[in-house]
């Protein structure tokens, strides 16, 4: 990444420079923040490529650190005596949306990812199985939507919606080519709640969750976003799609841990919105 997302926190907490790819590194850190707990979202990504199409340039990279990394990860807390790990998974692990029923699709799902990212995050998935089965370890793996928010960094999916929000302005004509299928999306901050909620709960885990904030259309959130910037025009021209995953049901998660997201499309173009004119 060109820039630190963290900086305006600077001072607020303990920094290890490292990478997840050295265990020995990641049980350094672990051993000296004297850690109960451990989150990990640790993913490759190469310049501004989305996710998805960094793992497709470059699959052994991707290996080694969406898989070895996280299992570096798992050894290293189970070592330290850490016995609550939480990392982020993914929607990517389905296969295309048609492939599926109706409706929405649970933890029970069957797996069938087409893409080498969707891939690493199902062997992401049975690595947490696996310790949990052999060592007993709490630990999840919290299936996420398309994250949108601020401090998008990445070109990708999110980056063509954020896009139609950011260029939200008075008198402005935005082009966007994109697909106008129904699709979760989840605002960061409640992302980040999501995870925290799991991290911190006195009952144990399940090995998968999913979440969700909403669900949209990018003809839906351009229609709302051109409602709340008078003026504000979106030239949509709808493309197929290069992927399609099925919608996910997060109810066990909202269940287990009471959990409501802050925010609905309109709230999180409220925030992005008068965010970017503050």
């Amino acid at each position: 990444m060109d820039h630190d997302l963290l900086a305006d926190l600077g001072g607020q907490f303990d920094e290890t420079i490292g990478s997840v790819e050295s265990r020995e590194a990641v049980l350094d850190a672990i051993c000296a923040a004297e850690a109960t707990a451990v989150v990990t979202t640790a993913a490759y990504g190469e310049g501004h490529k989305g996710l998805m199409r960094a793992g497709e340039v470059d699959a052994s990279r991707a290996m080694a650190i969406n898989v070895d990394g996280l299992r570096h990860v798992l050894e290293a807390a189970q070592e330290a005596g850490v016995d609550r790990v939480v990392t982020t998974g993914s929607s990517v692990v389905f296969g295309p949306a048609d492939n599926y029923p109706e409706g929405r699709v649970d933890e029970s799902g069957a797996r069938r990812p087409r893409t080498i990212y969707g891939l690493t995050k199902l062997l992401g998935e049975d690595l947490i199985q696996y310790y949990r089965d052999r060592h007993g370890m709490d630990a999840c793996s919290i299936r996420l939507p398309i994250v949108l928010g601020p401090g998008l960094w990445y070109q990708g999916a999110a980056s063509a919606i954020s896009g139609v929000i950011g260029g939200a302005a008075p008198g402005v004509r935005h082009q966007v080519q994109f697909h106008d299928l129904p699709i979760d999306l989840m605002h960061v901050g409640d992302v980040a709640r999501a995870v925290v909620a799991a991290l911190v709960s006195a009952k144990p885990l399940d090995a998968i969750y999913h979440i969700n904030g909403f669900s949209a259309r990018l003809s839906q959130i351009s229609a709302a976003a051109s409602a709340l910037v008078p003026g504000y025009v979106v030239d949509h021209q709808v493309t197929p799609p290069a992927n399609t995953f099925p919608l996910m049901d997060d109810g066990r998660f909202r269940r287990q841990f009471d959990f409501v997201p802050e925010y609905d499309l309109d709230g999180l173009l409220r925030a992005q919105i008068n965010g970017a004119s503050a």
